[in-house]
């Protein structure tokens, strides 16, 4: 029986999605915890693989049990008693055969939250990137306006994506101000390593004043990474970074 649940987690402690030798990774805890509940060795699926400190609300998994002694129903209940408390199995249900968590997704919704009052934060300290001085969102709106479209992303991803896969369409790119909390929205049909949290940096010049918004524009339009390190495009830190949706 293939099974899709939906995660949540506070990636604080994590060293990532992805099940990694001798590091706590939200992969390996899921596993055992599918292991003590099924005694499956359980080949796990995720629609994205965030990064260590990274969070989720709507992660998607997918995996196939054997066994159908427990149903979909009662599959969250019995996992989050023997999950550790920063993540959380919210729901879950039977699949069709050939659904992937990663494959089958249309859209994914990453959000990236700044916090831009000079007093550092307390509660949101590992949810929020605190940049310690204001940012003008509606200009970081304007060079966010430059993302929709498909691109090759080049300027702005991990050099160790291949080449031929770093084209991607993003569907839409919002920048909003909630109090002292600015949020970035991306929509996308998918996300390269490093992607989000390299414009997540980006945007955060334009915000401060360093750049103009047209800037994003060129450095995306450039293709060209190592431009990019010139030009001083500073990756965002994980702890501001959120999987909130993934579109099926």
């Amino acid at each position: 029986m293939n099974i899709k649940v939906v995660l949540e987690y506070d990636g604080t402690e994590f060293s990532g999605w992805q099940q990694q030798t001798g590091r706590r990774t939200v992969e390996g805890e899921l596993k055992r915890a599918l292991r003590e509940l099924t005694g499956e060795a359980v080949a796990v699926h995720a629609a994205g693989r965030t990064d260590a400190g990274a969070h989720a609300l709507g992660q998607v998994v997918n995996f196939r049990l054997a066994s159908r002694r427990i149903p979909p129903s009662r599959l969250p209940a019995a996992l989050n008693a023997r999950l550790p408390g920063d993540v959380s199995a919210v729901s879950a249900e039977a699949a069709p055969d050939e659904f992937h968590a990663r494959f089958s997704a249309r859209w994914r919704r990453y959000g990236y939250r700044y916090l831009d009052r000079g007093a550092r934060p307390a509660l949101d300290r590992n949810r929020c990137w605190h940049v310690g001085r204001r940012l003008d969102e509606a200009a970081m709106g304007r060079g966010a306006a430059a993302l929709v479209g498909r691109h090759d992303w080049t300027s702005f991803c991990s050099a160790s994506e291949p080449a031929q896969e770093r084209s991607r369409e993003m569907r839409t790119a919002k920048v909003e101000r909630s109090g002292d909390f600015i949020d970035l929205e991306l929509v996308a049909e998918g996300f390269l390593r490093g992607l989000v949290r390299s414009l997540a940096g980006a945007l955060a010049e334009v915000g401060s004043g360093r750049r103009p918004p047209a800037w994003i524009g060129e450095i995306l339009a450039a293709r060209d990474r190592k431009l990019a390190a010139r030009e001083l495009v500073k990756t965002a830190p994980a702890r501001g970074l959120t999987l909130i949706e993934v579109v099926y």
